[in-house]
């Protein structure tokens, strides 16, 4: 997809802010990277100092994005970072099968930090005028971040060619604003889930 001056713009802002806090920025030339044991479509690490998005995914810019405002949640000092991270890390252990106490509490730390996370970055879409469509965006932001009480149930992640995010069902179900019952799943996102086979 050809950018538009501003999208260019804010790349290119983003790899500023990169070396300014010394943040390795890389564009993988793949539809997906590893995080760990897990697949995805891109993170940003304040310990290994990264931001890594799988380029060659059709929403590798919106993956951008996201993962940029993580950095800004990071070097702004945001309330939910550091529950969030310890949060990631027992719930990656919990995919491995180790035995995690409280883990209702971990994943409900990394969605908070989700949610405040997409706020943040349809915030940037806005102010840097980017060329993304943002009622979209929020459904899957919306559906991101009800995988993780969707994980609680199948204890797994999603498959990358298979996300929240890119399947029809679940994006039917979901709100173009950011005013869904996130603590829990209702029986129609449930039975989403269910038929997307997430």
């Amino acid at each position: 997809m050809t950018r538009s001056k501003n999208d260019k713009a804010f790349m290119d802002y983003v790899r500023e802010e990169c070396n300014l806090y010394g943040v390795t920025c890389s564009l993988k030339q793949s539809e997906t990277v590893k995080s760990g044991g897990i697949e995805c479509s891109g993170w940003f690490s304040a310990y290994d100092r990264e931001l890594v998005v799988a380029a060659k995914r059709r929403e590798a810019f919106e993956i951008f994005i996201h993962e940029y405002a993580h950095m800004t949640q990071w070097y702004n000092g945001n309330d939910l970072w550091d529950d969030g991270l310890i949060g990631m890390d027992a719930v990656e252990r919990w995919l491995q099968g180790a035995r995690i106490r409280n883990i209702d509490k971990h994943i409900a730390a990394i969605r908070d930090l989700e949610l405040d996370n997409e706020k943040r970055a349809v915030q940037l879409i806005k102010d840097w005028d980017l060329s993304v469509d943002i009622p979209a965006y929020i459904r899957k932001a919306n559906a991101y971040i009800h995988f993780y009480n969707w994980m609680r149930i199948t204890r797994r992640w999603s498959n990358p060619l298979n996300s929240p995010y890119k399947n029809p069902h679940v994006l039917a179900v979901m709100s173009d604003k950011f005013n869904m019952q996130y603590e829990r799943l209702s029986k129609r996102v449930h039975a989403a889930f269910s038929a997307g086979k997430i």
